[in-house]
């Protein structure tokens, strides 16, 4: 009867005094971020590539810098999803009240949140806009914010939030120094008592 009992407690015994499985390999360190220098390159040249498609009103080079599942919302909070999408928004507007407009970046600045996603924010004038109607519109100027995806030297757009700017607000982006900090601008008074000159 001892004999049977060892017996059957032996395969317990070698598990037990069996030496421990190694620990999972830790997973591969992470690709640092670009250094402060690279991080606004690579943001200007967002900006610069982004503005270089809307003025050859190219929108399949401007799909091409949009995440296949990228989303977008413009200046009216219109909300499109998947580069499909943004690009056949874009080529409407291209063929009508933008097809004469020009994109200027102002203002930009970068920060890396992980060595691989960047937030890119820039100000931005627009001109040469036309009404529905064909006839010449005032210059337009906002802010646009992306969310982007590292993509070796470049960046990709993952998501996209335009804002419209008012003309003291972006006076006021306009006048900052490089700390961030802005200029001092009268808010005062109803929009229409402001003048609208930049």
């Amino acid at each position: 009867m001892h004999r049977a009992l060892a017996t059957a407690a032996l395969p317990l015994l070698v598990l037990a005094c069996a030496p421990a499985a190694p620990p999972p390999a830790a997973p591969a360190a992470l690709t640092a971020a670009p250094d402060a220098r690279e991080q606004q390159a690579q943001g200007e040249q967002l900006a610069a590539a982004f503005c270089d498609a809307w003025n050859r009103h190219d929108m399949d080079a401007f799909a091409a810098l949009q995440a296949e599942d990228a989303d977008f919302v413009n200046i009216f909070g219109m909300w499109w999803h998947g580069r499909a999408e943004i690009r056949k928004n874009h080529v409407g507007i291209h063929e009508t009240v933008f097809r004469q407009s020009r994109l200027t970046s102002v203002r930009v600045e970068t920060r890396f949140v992980t060595p691989e996603v960047a937030v890119v924010r820039w100000a931005w004038e627009l001109t040469g806009v036309l009404t529905p109607d064909g006839q010449p519109a005032p210059d337009m100027q906002g802010i646009l914010v992306h969310v982007a995806r590292r993509e070796g030297s470049r960046l990709q757009i993952v998501t996209t939030q335009n804002t419209s700017a008012t003309a003291d607000a972006f006076r006021a982006v306009r006048g900052m120094d490089s700390s961030g900090k802005p200029a001092q601008v009268s808010l005062a008074g109803p929009p229409a008592a402001r003048p609208q000159n930049r």
